[in-house]
């Protein structure tokens, strides 16, 4: 059922089996695997089921480091049930193996587990997001590895796919699943202020929670879960000190930091060796095909770096989005060769003429704008802290201190010099990449994005993680994370899929704990 916790009387104490603190994709995910199993859960939403202002302005905090989001900015976070699926574009995709490995070169990398570990929950999470079981290779698209030319069919460079949920706004799309569960409470405008373990730094024995009406209530659980962000889960754990002291889990001092996004930049323009280009493409390159289901999917092309590449290079993960530029000016046009027609290369490799239904429009433009996301590379000086201001409970809001490594832009800067020698190679033309070949400077756009990672970093030794292969935070038995804080890495494929993932594993390994 859903309660708007202002309705429930100052001083309830709430009891139960789970406590499930945030209603976004993860703790929607988790909510609903236990919509049947026979035990008590209640989800904790800060909003109601729409926007609100007073609500969002919980988020609010401060930078410190590289400009970034302001942490309450709607556009980096939304603060009511469903999360930031509200306006998520739906963009799904897989992780390489790779991403999961430890790396030489990349200090920090490796997760606890390989990727193939994550096959079933993965295949679940398909599901969840409304994909299906189709795949992410081109191969599953229709598109044949003789249909790819050099140089994106490898060794350097491959062709990948995204595929698009409709996008799943996971309140809106679950919301009567969990309403009329039997034993299962969605409490609505309801705030976790903090974790308290009473009088030992050991099991969490309750969560105070409040209304921004001024009730108060309790609830004690056997086993939480933090589900709110790759921001507020560090801030909750942060915030719920006692007598002083840092937060719970954070006794190696690594609660808020290694705190990541996914890098966007403008990658450069490829000057066409035909520069009367006309080809069936458009910015985003996506189309609709039938997948191995069946069923008509929308999906986007995209170029990546090798995963063989990147490990014998050290390079981060990159990948790079073609779309139509303006046509050369006459300096381009005199440089560029006059060798090969490139149209049939790129309606090959973008598969429009593989069972399309939509056919972008056609553009005889003489160059391509590339634009790239990037991995961004471990780094436990970039975090996310407590601020000194207050929100409306009193509580510090966060500050997030965001930093990039040198050997980040190295590594950016070898991958696009590899890009260009391949285009040249390839005969498609010539590559001028925005990105300088010095430490210190990006392109004068370059963003963090949304996707919010690293802060509640998983790994085995609690010297070098926050929650272990489990998502347990370690020297505390009954405290789980979710979400992308969890993240080790951040690869460059969009996080949801994996969350949703990480949560359905997280789900199965509580319900045998509770069992």
């Amino acid at each position: 059922m859903l309660i708007d916790a202002r309705s429930i009387p100052a001083g309830t104490a709430i009891e139960t089996e789970v406590c499930i603190i945030g209603g976004g994709a993860a703790g929607i995910t988790l909510a609903r695997e236990f919509t049947n199993s026979g035990f008590r859960v209640a989800l904790l939403e800060s909003g109601g089921t729409s926007p609100d202002q007073a609500t969002q302005l919980l988020y609010r905090g401060s930078n410190v480091g590289r400009p970034y989001f302001d942490p309450g900015d709607p556009s980096l976070r939304l603060r009511y049930f469903g999360g930031s699926t509200n306006h998520w574009s739906g963009w799904c995709a897989m992780p390489d193996a790779l991403d999961f490995e430890t790396r030489d070169g990349v200090e920090f990398s490796g997760w606890p587990f390989p990727l193939s570990q994550m096959t079933p929950w993965y295949e679940r999470a398909q599901d969840v997001v409304q994909l299906g079981r189709d795949g992410y290779s081109t191969s599953d698209w229709g598109i044949a590895p003789s249909d790819i030319p050099q140089p994106f069919n490898g060794p350097h460079f491959v062709c990948q796919i995204l595929q698009n949920s409709p996008p799943t706004v996971f309140g809106r799309v679950y919301e009567a699943a969990l309403t009329n569960a039997p034993r299962l409470t969605v409490y609505l405008n309801a705030n976790a202020l903090r974790l308290d373990t009473g009088d030992s730094d050991g099991d969490v024995k309750r969560v105070d929670a409040g209304t921004l009406s001024g009730k108060r209530f309790t609830v004690r659980a056997k086993i939480y879960v933090l589900a709110t962000g790759g921001i507020e889960n560090a801030r909750l754990l942060l915030l719920s000190s006692r007598d002083g002291g840092n937060g719970i889990g954070n006794g190696n001092d690594l609660v808020g930091r290694f705190f990541m996004v996914h890098l966007e930049y403008p990658g450069g323009v490829i000057a066409l060796t035909n520069p009367h280009l006309g080809s069936n493409f458009s910015t985003g390159i996506s189309g609709r095909a039938f997948g191995q289901s069946g069923i008509m999917r929308r999906f986007i092309s995209y170029l990546c770096l090798s995963q063989e590449s990147r490990r014998t290079r050290q390079l981060p993960h990159l990948r790079f989005f073609l779309g139509a530029s303006a046509p050369l000016n006459a300096e381009e046009s005199k440089a560029a060769d006059s060798a090969k027609d490139v149209s049939s290369v790129l309606r090959d490799l973008y598969g429009f003429d593989k069972g399309a239904t939509e056919r972008p429009h056609q553009l005889p433009f003489g160059s391509l704008i590339v634009r790239c996301t990037s991995e961004q590379m471990p780094n436990p000086q970039s975090r996310v802290a407590l601020g000194d201001d207050k929100d409306a409970f009193g509580l510090r809001t966060t500050t997030i201190d965001w930093h990039l490594t040198k050997d980040n832009k190295r590594g950016v800067a070898a991958g696009h010099r590899l890009f260009g020698t391949e285009i040249g190679r390839g005969g498609l033309g010539r590559f001028r990449s925005s990105v300088t070949e010095d430490d210190d400077h990006w392109p004068q756009d370059m963003r963090g994005d949304e996707h919010t990672m690293g802060t509640t970093r998983m790994h085995r030794d609690p010297r070098l993680g926050v929650v272990d292969e489990n998502c347990r935070v370690h020297g505390v038995e009954n405290l789980f994370v979710a979400g992308s804080s969890v993240f080790p890495t951040g690869g460059a494929a969009n996080p949801t899929l994996t969350i949703v993932a990480l949560a359905l594993r997280l789900a199965d390994h509580i319900k045998e704990r509770l069992a």
